[in-house]
């Protein structure tokens, strides 16, 4: 039988559940191919480190220049994560004429296109499910299955971390440093979680999945970008009362002129199918012509579920390989995308959650809703919550129409600025539009 030879560069909990899998699903995956899968040879930073019993000490090496001199590697699976040295090595195998698969979202963000654009003049390919979203086959849905369609929108919780926190927080109360806490324990964060709690995670995955949804080239740094870490269980609650949870959403749409794109906390329909994703789990809706609305979850992150789309990815570059071909699905880069005009965050349209922290008082509500009509924000709803033992201080909340956001943002600057307020206004956002509903729900 053929054998197709490949490289791991990492033995994390991902390289590890990739071994694994690769190991003891050989028979089947030998069935699926046509061929034999073997790894030749596992990159670590740290030779002399105890190892899974499992992982044979013959096939470690701390020396990249090994696995490019042997010629019987073919594939280079990257799984180191992070930016350096992890970019130098997979330069270094595209250069050398190795397929490549990665699950580092960070690198893509960061450099993908310098990437992409080498592998597609070496004639090699850059497989990357395993970036986003852990085991839930969203990019390959993307480059393949809706290659026909036009996707209109798509609406994700794609960071486990935060979705935990957040479930936590409105199943039982939990403030964040708690839930947070408890996130760190359970292994669902890591130990300087701000790359997941100031959203920046999920930015990273939403540019790649905008990139392959709109054929556009975005960053981080270009999108807004909002974190969780002022979310408490009364916003949670207030939000109930409506009939919204409270979600970190990843989001891209196509506006008039341009897209929108934008990652925070956000409000839905609890009849959303995106309301029912709790814990670690992972989401994508989409919303495209020709299918309507599609929805993909799963856990999104883990050893196995995360090792198991790299996997796929590894078989899929394998099947090319013994067909003689490369190049089949296009890579995220120039021509394949361009430069969109993205809609800036203050020009966004939509309802808004508003909470005062007042002084109980007579009249505040009145000058409240004073400043919102001057700005142009329209009130939908009114909570008036009194001073507890706790907080000395009333709360009023305000669920606005849809409005324009820099006119909630200029009236909320202004009310902030009044004797009367005594703390900072949280504003959340209130997503109820076309593409978070399933048809028939």
């Amino acid at each position: 039988m053929k054998e197709i030879g490949i490289a791991l560069l990492g033995l994390g909990n991902v390289g590890l559940g990739t071994y694994r899998i690769l190991t003891q699903h050989a028979k089947d995956i030998e069935r699926r191919l046509g061929a034999r899968v073997r790894v030749h040879h596992v990159l670590v930073r740290e030779p002399g480190r105890s190892r899974p019993e499992d992982v044979p000490s013959a096939l470690l090496t701390h020396d990249m220049k090994t696995i490019l001199a042997n010629p019987e590697v073919s594939v280079v699976v990257e799984l180191m994560g992070g930016l350096s040295p992890a970019r130098e090595y997979v330069e270094q195998a595209i250069a050398s004429g190795r397929h490549v698969v990665t699950a580092n979202k960070a690198l893509l963000s960061a450099h993908g296109e310098a990437i992409f654009s080498s592998a597609i003049a070496r004639g090699v390919d850059v497989h990357f499910e395993a970036a986003v979203c852990g085991g839930i086959p969203i990019i390959r849905t993307l480059r393949e299955a809706l290659a026909s369609d036009r996707v209109e929108s798509l609406t994700g919780i794609v960071n486990g971390t935060t979705n935990f926190i957040l479930s936590a927080m409105a199943d039982e109360g939990a403030t964040y440093a708690d839930a947070l806490r408890r996130a760190q324990e359970l292994g669902y964060a890591e130990a300087d979680p701000t790359l997941d709690v100031s959203g920046m995670d999920a930015a990273q995955k939403l540019c790649l999945l905008a990139s392959l949804a709109f054929s556009a080239r975005v960053s981080p740094e270009s999108v807004l970008v909002e974190g969780i870490s002022t979310l408490t269980p009364a916003d949670i609650a207030h939000g109930r009362e409506a009939g919204f949870v409270l979600k970190l959403l990843a989001r891209a749409s196509r506006a008039p002129d341009g897209l929108d794109v934008r990652v925070h906390p956000a409000f839905i329909p609890a009849a959303s199918p995106l309301a029912d994703v709790k814990g670690g789990f992972n989401a994508v809706l989409l919303q495209s012509a020709a299918l309507g609305a599609s929805l993909f979850s799963g856990l999104g992150a883990g050893a196995l579920p995360t090792g198991s789309a790299v996997v796929s990815d590894i078989i899929d570059t394998c099947r090319g390989l013994l067909a003689g071909v490369s190049g089949r699905l296009p890579l995220p880069c120039a021509p394949n995308v361009q430069d969109v005009p993205l809609l800036p965050p203050g020009e966004r349209r939509g309802p808004t959650y508003l909470r005062f922290s007042v002084s109980d008082e007579p009249g505040v509500l009145g000058r409240i809703a004073s400043v919102l009509g001057e700005k142009g924000v329209s009130i939908n709803s009114v909570l008036q919550r009194p001073p507890r033992p706790e907080d000395t201080h009333a709360t009023i909340v305000v669920f606005t129409h849809d409005t324009r956001e820099a006119d909630v943002i200029a009236a909320v600057q202004w009310i902030d600025s009044l004797r009367s307020t005594r703390a900072p206004t949280q504003v959340i956002r209130i997503e109820e539009g076309p593409g978070l509903l399933l048809s028939g729900r």
